[in-house]
This record gives structure tokens, C-alpha cells and sequence, in this order.
């Protein structure tokens, strides 16, 4: 078998990466790459784990600041799609979030937690 192209070993790393950040589990992600690219199952977790560095890296640098300002805008962007998809259950719970990480709500710690 002749060898993967950096290209190509950059392509299924941002596959596995995207995957990974999609919900899928390590045990899809590498049956996946194996039946898609025809790679032995270490190859599999080689990828695997050059993906994960890069998700790592990603948030690396990342300040506090800088979450909470993607969680906020990520919890609005939630909250706007769901009032026009006519989704309340879903905008409420995206408002009590926000609520919850502004520290708006009486009830900003955690249930079951005590303060």
C-alpha cells in the first residue's frame, strides 16, 4: 500500500477532528477512518490522536474571558434559532443558561450543590 500524502493525512485529521467535536465516540471514529481509508486499526489511533492534539491546542491559549464570551453568544445564537424554529422549551433553557453563567438567576449555583 503506498504511503498517505501530507495532504491527505492533514484531510483525515481534520475528518477525525470534526467527528470528535460532533459527538462521535473513539470507537466510531476509528471504524470509521478504517473502513473509509482502509487503515489498520493503529494507523486508526495514530490519527486519532494527532486530531486530539489539535483539538487540545485550540483551546490551549483560550481565557476565561474569551469562553464565557462564546458561551454567551453561542447561548443567544441557541436561544434567537430556537424562538424562530417556535421551539420555547428550547429557549428557555438556553436563557436559564445564560442566566445562570451571567449570575442573573437567585439560582445560579448548580441543583444539588450547596453555596
Amino acid at each position: 500500500m503506498a504511503r498517505s500524502t501530507n495532504k491527505q493525512i492533514a484531510d483525515r485529521v481534520a475528518t477525525l477532528k470534526a467527528m470528535i467535536l460532533s459527538g462521535s465516540s473513539k470507537s466510531t471514529a476509528v471504524s470509521f477512518a478504517a473502513d473509509e481509508w482502509g487503515l489498520s486499526q493503529r494507523q486508526c489511533h495514530r490519527l486519532l490522536a494527532r486530531a486530539w492534539e489539535q483539538i487540545r491546542a485550540d483551546v490551549q491559549p483560550l481565557d476565561r474571558k474569551d469562553l464565557v464570551a462564546w458561551a454567551v453568544h453561542t447561548l443567544q445564537e441557541t436561544a434567537g434559532d430556537a424562538a424562530r424554529r417556535g421551539q420555547p422549551a428550547a429557549v428557555v433553557g438556553a436563557v436559564r443558561e445564560l442566566s445562570n453563567l451571567c449570575g442573573l438567576s437567585t439560582t445560579s449555583t448548580p441543583r444539588g450543590w450547596k453555596r
